[in-house]
């Protein structure tokens, strides 16, 4: 097996793993409460505060599986890069570049909501959560993912229904995506991406190959 083989399948493993990461984040882990939001938005103190005060076990839960997500996407994006940069070696290292600050983005949202769980559980309520540096981090976030996946989408191959079915999901992203800033309501449901991408993702590097 080769290194680009070896990148591909571990790229098809680590799609699946993600997969199954946001699968537990959105069915997995809950709280009695449906109003409290385990990775909250901006918003009142009280409210931004409560599933960490309330739910620190959940919580911490629920951040486990992100980070796990966090990881295993940041070797899908590797593979898009490995199937994508002998058609476009410039956007393809635009689209890694930008799917590796994602990570970064992520991965720094979330070690906040860790350490505030982690607070309360030894003790330490949590009273002054630093709302605005984790809005921006979170938009951040969002905004590289879309950069990742419309550098990817607009390079990927359109041949055959496949190819064509993951792309437009590479495109629709950030188009819905970035409706999201305007309309809020959207935001919850970019999530709907990972659910459909990462088995599309998964077959497509287990194949080993795109189309020219």
């Amino acid at each position: 097996m080769n290194e680009r083989e070896i990148v591909l399948r571990a790229a098809a493993i680590a799609a699946l793993v993600a997969l199954v990461a946001v699968l537990v984040m959105g069915f997995g882990v809950s709280v009695p409460d449906p109003t409290v939001k385990l990775q909250p938005g901006p918003g009142p103190v009280a409210e931004f505060a409560r599933a960490s005060n309330e739910y620190p076990t959940e919580a911490l839960a629920f951040f486990a599986a992100d980070s796990l997500f966090v990881l295993s996407y940041l070797f899908v994006f590797a593979g898009l890069y490995e199937l994508t940069k002998g058609r476009g070696r410039v956007l393809a290292t635009i689209g890694l570049g930008a799917g590796l600050l994602t990570g970064l983005f992520d991965a720094t949202e979330n070690a906040h909501f860790i350490t505030y769980a982690l607070l309360v559980k030894s003790g330490v309520p949590l009273t002054d959560p630093a709302i605005i540096p984790i809005t921006i981090l979170g938009n951040l976030k969002w905004l590289a993912s879309f950069a990742t996946l419309y550098a990817f989408g607009l390079i990927f191959p359109t041949t055959g229904w496949f190819n064509r079915t993951l792309v437009g999901l590479m495109l629709i992203f950030p188009i819905f995506g970035v409706l999201g800033v305007a309309q809020p309501a959207l935001v919850d449901w970019r999530g709907l991406f990972f659910f459909l991408g990462m088995p599309l993702f998964a077959w497509a590097f287990w194949r080993g190959r795109v189309e020219p």
